[in-house]
């Protein structure tokens, strides 16, 4: 078994990975499985450190109840065993200091005609601590998947949501998510939330997750410090705006977006933006932002590559790091940043490359830049360092609104062009 080990996370958190099987094995596929009495007592007096979901029971219909049980055992290892079928359920509440493992090929199920309430998630954790969720990878195979049914929550049948998340934590800590696939929810693929204490997630490690095809988006960052994104494809994104890869947008001044870190990942072919920043609920006394796109991708995604849409009125401050970024036909800008002035969140794109960006747009050209509606600070505040624009149109590759007559300020560096095989430095 190989072992990942983040940086956030402490050894103690991980320590779950280490433990030695057990006695006993997954149930042979069968259609019902009752509840082995034995084992479950075993594992309630303490005896049992490991136990497979199926002690509880399983029923292809609705396995509900079993599933909540062997979670609320508080076992330290829970493996949700392969069956004949897939494991059906309603919502679902983790526990503090549990991993829980999605055997290979195992399907966890959004049961059909459930979810009703407009805020039902699949599997959510609130203040929960010390928590791994991931899928067991064995000889190159298909990753276990979490999967929902946003057909029926799209329908007339459910009132309109946007809620009906797959995975959401509320003021976790010390979290561990990897190689999964998330799916179809009537939402987000994971939700990254707070409690009404506003306390934001920390130590949050999301691995070789596949969010594909979800309502809203693939991951949602309400409130975040410690965040580590890698290696993750979020895709297919459709159903209700902002309809992103991935989002992260505050609902209060009070949330946080601190050392948030994307590295290899890709975003594409979402009806949104790929990665959306919008922290339009902070402000200049929010604790400052720290993001970083390190080495990813975004491709063919309906709006832009990368969206900075900040607070109109009162920007915070903070950084926002692009390095080793590719876009590739994007339908708009490579990047839009709107009502960020120069001396609030800064910017700098490095070793960055737009190819063939809002190719079909009339308005939106590869880089795009609006100001605050305020004379008093000019936008800007951005660094360009070996950026590349790849774009065989006849047209300025930057775009600058400046209603006020602002200016602009600390627009550092240049671009290279290539149209037509050649390459010329553009400046703004």
């Amino acid at each position: 078994m190989k072992i990942h080990r983040s940086r956030f996370l402490p050894a103690f958190v991980l320590s779950f990975s280490l433990l030695v099987f057990c006695a006993g094995h997954a149930a042979e596929p069968s259609n019902v499985i009752a509840a082995n009495a034995e084992r479950v007592a075993e594992v309630l007096e303490g005896e049992r450190l490991e136990a497979f979901a199926s002690w509880w029971g399983f029923d292809p219909n609705d396995s509900t109840a079993y599933l909540q049980r062997a979670i609320d055992s508080k076992v330290p290892r829970l493996i949700i065993d392969r069956q004949s079928s897939p494991w059906v359920t309603g919502p679902l509440s983790g526990v503090s200091g549990q991993e829980i493992i999605l055997q290979q090929g195992v399907e966890l199920v959004a049961l059909k005609g459930a979810y009703r309430p407009k805020g039902d998630c699949l599997l959510s954790y609130r203040e929960c601590r010390d928590i791994i969720l991931r899928g067991e990878l064995k000889d190159a195979g298909k990753s276990a998947r979490i999967r929902m049914r946003k057909q029926d929550y799209q329908s007339g049948d459910y009132d309109r949501s946007e809620w009906r998340h797959a995975l959401a934590l509320y003021d976790c800590e010390n979290v561990l998510i990897q190689d999964l696939t998330i799916e179809q929810s009537g939402g987000d693929g994971i939700y990254l939330g707070t409690t009404a204490q506003r306390r934001a997630n920390r130590n949050i490690v999301i691995r070789r997750v596949d969010c594909n095809d979800n309502h809203r988006q693939g991951i949602s960052v309400i409130s975040a410090e410690n965040l580590l994104i890698e290696d993750c494809r979020l895709r297919n994104t459709d159903g209700t705006a902002p309809q992103a890869g991935i989002d992260f947008e505050p609902n209060h001044a009070e949330d946080l977006l601190v050392n948030c870190v994307l590295r290899d990942c890709i975003a594409e072919n979402n009806t949104g933006t790929g990665y959306q920043i919008c922290p339009q609920f902070m402000s200049g006394a929010s604790r400052p932002i720290s993001i970083v796109l390190e080495n990813c991708i975004s491709r063919d995604n309906k709006q832009h590559a990368i969206h900075l849409c900040s607070a109109p009125k009162d920007p915070p401050s903070g950084s926002l790091h692009v390095k080793g970024f590719l876009a590739e036909r994007d339908a708009m800008a490579g990047i839009s940043v709107q009502f960020n002035p120069w001396d609030a969140i800064r910017i700098e794109l490095e070793d960055t490359t737009f190819r063939d960006c809002a190719a079909k747009d009339n308005f939106f050209p590869p880089i795009y830049l609006q100001g605050l509606e305020s004379e008093a600070r000019p936008t800007g505040g951005i660094r360009f360092t070996n950026v590349i624009v790849k774009d065989e149109l006849d047209r300025s590759i930057f775009k600058i609104v400046d209603r006020t007559n602002a200016g602009l300020k600390e627009l550092e560096g240049e671009v290279m062009l290539e149209r037509g095989g050649k390459r010329s430095a553009v400046r703004p």
